[in-house]
């Protein structure tokens, strides 16, 4: 717990301080404000556990797959963190729909904030569900959301500890799994914001997630995929470790606001 928090302090600083260093450019150039209208959608989470992973990888590489508008945590750096998001929600309800329980695995860069706000900002490279409404919407608006009905997710508990598999098979492209050992906390670690950007044609999107009261706990986490996938050329290989930063999360409810930005 305490090796998290430490670890996730750090990612912050790290964020805030590459935010100095790009100063005014950011928003200016990602969001201009003024003559863009927002539109978007609601997402309300319910009973979720949730697993996240930080690695560094060559910022070469990960900036071959981000718009130059966005800023890399990374940039002028050999390395840049990416981040491994998997969560399964007993309850998905999309713009107050009837809830249908679902798994979402997102992959993404550490990015500086466009806006200046959350705790973490990423670019999305990767995101799947098992929720078809969600993968719908997402679609509609401009993500690309890749619905895998078959994603397994499991966690097996065992005394204090437990372990984690998480797998996306084809249709999911490119495929990949992820598997440790976690713990569960039982202690509030208070509210957190995670902000996962996206581009489509001139469309900027955001997808904001305010989690108000979040349970944070240690994982020993593996990412595995092929190695002559896309996700494999990113990582080097077919196997990620998360040197940075590595949780095992639990909440009741998180709301998401999807936004897009457009002409």
């Amino acid at each position: 717990m305490i090796r998290n928090e430490k670890c996730l302090s750090f990612l912050r600083f790290f964020t805030i301080v590459t935010a100095m260093i790009a100063g005014a450019l950011i928003a200016s150039t990602v969001l201009a404000q003024n003559d863009r209208r927002p539109i978007g959608f609601d997402v309300e989470f319910s009973d979720c556990i949730e697993s996240i992973g930080v690695g560094l990888l060559p910022t070469e590489r990960v900036r071959s797959l981000v718009p130059m508008e966005f800023i890399l945590a990374g940039d002028g750096s050999p390395v840049t963190p990416i981040v491994v998001r998997t969560a399964r929600c007993g309850s998905i309800s999309v713009d107050g729909r009837r809830p249908r329980s679902g798994a979402i695995i997102q992959i993404g860069a550490v990015i500086v904030p466009p806006d200046f706000t959350g705790d973490i900002n990423n670019y999305t490279l990767w995101y799947y569900t098992s929720n078809v409404e969600l993968a719908v919407r997402l679609s509609q608006i401009g993500v690309d959301a890749q619905f895998v009905p078959t994603i397994d997710y499991e966690n097996f508990r065992f005394g204090e500890g437990g372990l984690l598999h998480v797998a996306v098979p084809l249709p999911g492209r490119p495929s990949l799994r992820l598997e440790g050992v976690v713990t569960q906390s039982n202690t509030p670690a208070g509210s957190f914001e995670a902000n996962w950007w996206a581009k489509r044609s001139d469309r900027v999107l955001k997808m904001n997630t305010r989690v108000p009261e979040i349970f944070i706990d240690n994982a020993d986490l593996t990412l595995g995929t092929r190695a002559q996938s896309q996700l494999g050329n990113l990582i080097g290989g077919d196997t990620l470790s998360f040197p940075i930063l590595q949780q095992f999360n639990t909440f009741t409810r998180a709301p998401m606001r999807v936004s897009v930005f457009a002409p």
